[in-house]
């Protein structure tokens, strides 16, 4: 570029330089964005259109670039189309806009370079320059207002989109890097609860492929943005809505990945406590996908001097043990096991074939500490029998003979299903191949527990956790 860098045009600045009368220009009813001029030779322009282009060509460019605007040296370094803007439909969530640099001489966005053939996106008050990063053309405002309410911290890095879902502790959203147009779920975690650091300080130390992968957290005043594998099939609980029920073959693809991930996480001590259709994420809106488990904020990690005893979860998939703390008040607190997994599986398990939950209606805490639930629903759709004696032993209300994971995954039930496993074996194997190639996050496991700073909370498990129902 030589001494290109330095160029600027007949006229910029970096405040935006429309005129009152450009700024008052209505707004096209059916626009979704706005170009504002960083040049007052250019002029607004509502962006109606999925694609456009801008370039110095007369033809088939929707802004064009004129020696009016530019000084002949500029001028000489602008292409026939120097740059696209594209909207395309993500899912059914929303739209993402992307620009993307067609020229040899460059395209700047907030002042780094795109690079000739990349497409980054483009979010809200994002300024578009062109040949040097100080020729200023554009600024891009998008009419979502949800941008806007996360921090700048965030936007700096992320384009946001709409909701994914949202818990007591928070919301996920849809969101893409903007340098690398890979997709996340950005789950926001609310500062002021106590498990704000659990989630990430648990997610750090997992990598397993039925377990949802961490990409980054980002640290902000009054929230923390965890980046997590995006799973586009939503989660179990919408796939049950959807279906009513699912076939005992489709419930076993699916509760065979979420028993590994389960196994995996028992065997480096760490419990979930939170198991319920809608922490299960999938690859697809089948049954048939690559299953992840995700939300890890009640999750706790058992050592010598740390026990599981709050009373937190998710109400229907609570083990009858969980209740035992609920009112004690002056008493010492009881400990319960990692076994509270094993009794939520089967909870999922029996709705999975049936279409409902076993512990329902009035009087529930009742019904789970005395375990009463009706197997006649599971019959009614022949539920084999071998797929009924795994509810038995997982819905005990006694832990010490409740199945644990090695069990669960040695039942006859999973263990016996050959054709399932390699149906589950090909799954991952497409999914995997399916991904994207790491990028600059993919070291932050290894250095995360120099950047966190944990609370008392991740050593004791005395914090008011909300039961989530």
């Amino acid at each position: 570029m030589g001494d290109l860098e330095v160029l600027t045009p007949l006229i910029n600045s970096q405040d935006s330089l429309c005129s009152q009368d450009q700024i008052s220009n209505p707004e096209t009813t059916n626009a979704w964005g706005r170009l504002y001029p960083e040049n007052e030779c250019l002029k607004i322009e509502d962006l109606v259109k999925d694609n456009y282009n801008a370039g110095r060509q007369t033809n088939d460019v929707d802004f064009q670039f004129t020696k009016q605007c530019f000084s002949l040296k500029v001028m000489n370094h602008i292409s026939k189309i120097h740059f696209t803007i594209n909207r395309e439909k993500i899912g059914t969530l929303d739209h993402v806009v992307f620009i993307t640099d067609t020229s040899a001489n460059g395209t700047f966005l907030n002042g780094e370079k795109i690079g000739k053939d990349n497409r980054w996106i483009l979010s809200n008050n994002d300024k578009i320059s062109i040949v040097s990063k100080t020729n200023y053309v554009y600024t891009f405002t998008d009419k979502r207002s949800d941008y806007l309410n996360c921090p700048q911290k965030v936007r700096e890095q992320f384009a946001v989109y709409g909701v994914l879902g949202r818990g007591t502790f928070g919301e996920v959203r849809l969101a893409f890097e903007k340098k690398t147009s890979k997709c996340f779920a950005l789950k926001k975690v609310n500062r002021e609860s106590c498990i704000v650091l659990r989630e990430p300080d648990i997610l750090s130390s997992l990598s397993h492929p039925n377990i949802v992968n961490m990409e980054n957290f980002i640290d902000t005043t009054d929230a923390i943005y965890i980046t997590l594998e995006y799973m586009p099939g939503g989660t179990l609980k919408q796939l049950i809505e959807n279906t009513k029920r699912l076939k005992e073959s489709e419930s076993k693809i699916i509760l065979y990945q979420v028993a590994r991930a389960v196994q995996y996480l028992h065997n480096r001590s760490i419990a979930h406590r939170d198991l319920k259709p809608g922490n299960i994420l999938l690859s697809y809106k089948s049954p048939l996908s690559v299953v992840k488990l995700a939300d890890f904020g009640l999750s706790k990690k058992i050592t010598e001097n740390t026990h599981l005893k709050t009373f937190c979860g998710s109400l229907a998939y609570l083990a009858p043990e969980v209740f035992s703390n609920r009112k004690l008040v002056t008493q010492s607190c009881i400990n319960y096991t990692n076994k509270v997994d094993s009794w939520s599986f089967g909870v999922i398990l029996y709705e999975c074939l049936s279409g409902y939950k076993p512990f329902v209606g009035d009087h529930i805490e009742e019904k789970i500490i005395k375990g009463v639930y009706n197997l006649s629903k599971l019959k009614l759709f022949n539920t084999s029998n071998v797929a009924q004696d795994i509810i038995k032993q997982l819905l005990t209300i006694d832990y010490n003979i409740r199945f644990d994971f090695d069990k669960i995954l040695k039942h006859t039930w999973f263990e016996k299903d050959l054709l399932m496993k390699e149906k589950v074996g090909n799954l991952m194997a497409e999914f995997s191949n399916s991904l994207m190639p790491s990028h600059k996050y993919s070291s932050n496991k290894e250095n995360f527990a120099k950047k966190i700073k944990f609370c008392s909370c991740l050593a004791q498990d005395t914090c008011s956790e909300s039961i989530r129902t």
